[in-house]
């Protein structure tokens, strides 16, 4: 899938290990039929700020609880979704059946949704790769954002205790049977 410039620009500005999720992620959207443009993706302390600095019922406006360096935005790990049904609707349609759909496939791909808040976000996902508490430390201690990486998670390590199982048990016995072991 390509992605338009104004997608692809907050997309490469995620940590590296985060892009591809989010990628996968946007893919997913288009191929259960939902298009959708990624509005935000990392925020400086500054820009944060500004954001925090709007208020919280401010009409139009980009709209947080989070004050500056409480945010995975800040932290390259963050980044908010919008089906592009929903791009010229007011608020983005906060109630249109949608933002379930493109909740389910974030949250399948291991990112947190913040539509499932008790105050929802619903265009916010972000991967919990670290506390924030530990990339806020990491930032005060070095002004820089804390590089993390992504490893398989269950799933992987679950496909992989069953093809050792499946090789322990039935493909040894036939190969030790062959002669082959």
């Amino acid at each position: 899938m390509a992605f338009g410039a104004y997608t692809l620009s907050r997309l490469q500005s995620l940590q590296p290990a985060v892009q591809p999720i989010f990628r996968s992620f946007l893919e997913s959207c288009e191929a259960a039929g939902i298009p959708c443009e990624m509005v935000q993706g990392t925020r400086t302390h500054a820009q944060q700020g500004a954001v925090y600095a709007q208020g919280r019922t401010t009409p139009g406006a980009i709209v947080t609880d989070a004050e500056p360096g409480d945010s995975f935005h800040q932290y390259g790990l963050a980044g908010d979704v919008v089906p592009l049904a929903y791009k010229a609707l007011p608020n983005w349609n906060p109630s249109g059946p949608l933002w379930a759909k493109i909740g389910a496939i974030g949250e399948s791909l291991g990112l947190t949704w913040g539509g499932r808040w008790s105050k929802p976000d619903r265009p916010h996902f972000h991967l919990d790769a670290a506390p924030l508490v530990e990339l806020k430390a990491y930032w005060d201690k070095f002004k820089q954002i804390m590089p993390i990486t992504v490893t398989p998670t269950t799933g992987a390590l679950g496909v992989i205790l069953v093809l050792g199982i499946l090789y322990w048990f039935f493909m040894k016995p036939q190969l030790e049977r062959i002669g082959w072991l």
